[in-house]
């Protein structure tokens, strides 16, 4: 047995779905296919049962599915063992998104330094779903990421609920303060795919309002999405770290959306099978990052009651 074809196995039992699975690891559902039958006829079992709403595990699988976390964690808690024996520091991978990191990136890699002597912590800046998917490969150990799904395989602790705002480039006509849902989504709307949280709490909210969201551009960079609109050709719907600096410098306009809001949730989150209990220093500096980034934030942050504490949301 592999630690990856074990990380596969386990993702198509919570999914049970082989193609659904699939995707969701980017990779090919005949790669996937294979690598499960690869493990079957390395055990001499049946793992799943393959139907036609998917698949589910056979006892035997459900065994392996229960052993498989166990597996998983006895290696990471080896692996920083012998790391801690050759008087290394632990590695922490950490994901952020991009307006995360661009108000508090320096910050949050200079105060690791200092109040992580024994970590080296590695960031990674990618789109919330993007570290989804890294964090379900085991390519990552933790995730800052906003509206991640309910997922059998991860754990989640929610730290702070954020407003997404309307920018737009300044005009004569731009009026002041807030802007209805049904005005915001109406514009020439740049936006990135369907799979990004944005696209799909928006379109969620419409769904649910009967409106219809003018997506005149999808664009898949951020950066991109903001030149468009700093040139005048188009609107967006964003958090507010991504254009800050040209909110504050009056390059862009950012607005409210109301009738109704429409907010985000940031999650801390890490693979079900890993256990906290090593990490706790850092679950301490994180919790303090986002004190900071919720003022820097500032009105349009929501911070989550952390004075109880810390409960990790378990979605089995």
């Amino acid at each position: 047995m592999k630690p990856r074809q074990l990380i596969y196995f386990i993702k198509v039992v919570d999914v049970g779905n082989i193609t659904k699975a699939a995707e969701q690891l980017n990779l090919a559902q005949t790669a996937l296919g294979i690598q499960i039958r690869n493990l079957e006829e390395s055990l001499h079992v049946q793992l799943l049962d393959r139907h036609s709403r998917g698949v589910s595990a056979t006892p035997a699988g459900l065994l392996l599915y229960e052993r498989a976390h166990e597996i998983l964690q006895r290696i990471e808690d080896t692996r920083r063992d012998l790391i801690s024996l050759a008087g290394e520091r632990a590695r922490i991978r950490l994901g952020a998104t991009p307006s995360i990191l661009k108000l508090i990136g320096t910050e949050l890699v200079v105060a690791a330094k200092q109040q992580l002597p024994g970590i080296a912590l590695h960031v990674v800046e990618e789109l919330s779903f993007v570290l989804t998917d890294a964090l379900e490969r085991g390519e990552l150990d933790y995730v800052l990421a906003y509206d991640i799904d309910e997922n059998p395989g991860l754990r989640r602790l929610a730290l702070m609920k954020e407003d997404l705002l309307h920018i737009a480039a300044p005009g004569g006509d731009t009026p002041e303060g807030g802007i209805s849902f049904k005005q915001a989504v109406a514009g020439d709307l740049a936006l990135v795919s369907s799979r990004d949280i944005i696209w799909r709490r928006i379109h969620k909210t419409a769904s649910r309002l009967s409106l219809d969201v003018n997506v005149t551009y999808q664009v898949q960079s951020m950066e991109a999405i903001k030149a468009l609109i700093l040139h005048g050709l188009a609107e967006s719907i964003m958090p507010f770290g991504i254009v800050s600096e040209e909110i504050q410098s009056g390059a862009l306009i950012a607005r409210r959306i109301e009738r109704p809001s429409v907010r985000l949730t940031l999650y801390l989150a890490h693979a079900a099978h890993k256990g906290l209990s090593d990490d706790t220093a850092f679950i301490a500096f994180v919790d303090g990052m986002i004190d900071r980034l919720a003022a820097t934030i500032g009105p349009y942050a929501h911070p989550i009651d952390r004075s109880q504490p810390p409960q990790i949301e378990t979605d089995h």
